[in-house]
């Protein structure tokens, strides 16, 4: 390749990279704003339902628990799926991003061991410039991972949502304070185990339609 058509391709891939960096910003503040406001949502009312308890009887905080909670809990579902598809979309702009630096190499051995960044475009690439390292002798993406990810805090506080809906309910019907708590408890562990399976299985699904050109050598 002639130092013209390497400088042109250079320019071609520098902008490239920087345009899937701004779509890695992107996606990161979108998602964190959406779990922010989220969270934000829940503290609010869960503080107006705390002065509301202290002037309603017990089945009223209850019923109006089941309506704030039952809203919280659709909110948090559209968060969730957003945040997921999020996800997705940086980890394909991670990908490029490592299949540009690796092209960078190819233009110029000589830099290959200056970077410091991934330079494979396989899914192992991109979970390592995320930081999940150590997870040796698997080719899947990383449960734990995933979970300690946005999605994964957001499914975390839906399957919490979820639990005191369960509560609220028991209480209305007569359970115990006991047994609502039992019944609150596996309902929320039940739904985070549910919309967790789902939603790695709708991670990989997104991610199927991306080929990998650059894989790692040596997958542990």
């Amino acid at each position: 390749m002639s130092d013209v058509d390497k400088a042109s391709v250079l320019t071609i891939l520098t902008m490239e990279h920087n345009t899937l960096q701004m779509i890695r910003t992107a996606t990161i503040t979108d998602s964190t704003g959406r779990a922010g406001h989220l969270l934000t949502t829940i503290s609010a009312s869960m503080i107006a339902l705390g002065f509301v308890a202290q002037v309603v009887p017990l089945t009223v905080l209850l019923t109006l628990m089941l309506v704030v909670f039952t809203a919280l809990f659709l909110i948090g579902l559209a968060t969730l799926f957003r945040t997921v598809e999020l996800t997705i979309e940086d980890v394909r702009a991670g990908l490029g991003i490592n299949r540009i630096r690796h092209v960078y190499g190819d233009l110029e051995p000589s830099i290959k061991d200056v970077f410091v960044r991934q330079i494979h475009d396989d899914v192992l690439g991109v979970e390592a410039d995320g930081g999940q390292t150590g997870w040796r002798k698997t080719r899947r993406p990383r449960p734990l991972g995933t979970a300690l990810g946005v999605a994964g805090l957001v499914n975390l506080v839906n399957g919490l949502v979820g639990g005191v809906i369960a509560g609220a309910a028991s209480g209305l019907l007569g359970a115990g304070l006991a047994w609502s708590i039992v019944i609150s408890a596996v309902v929320a562990l039940a739904v985070i185990s549910a919309f967790g399976v789902a939603l790695g299985r709708i991670g990989r699904r997104g991610l199927e339609s991306t080929t990998t050109r650059f894989p790692r050598n040596n997958p542990n």
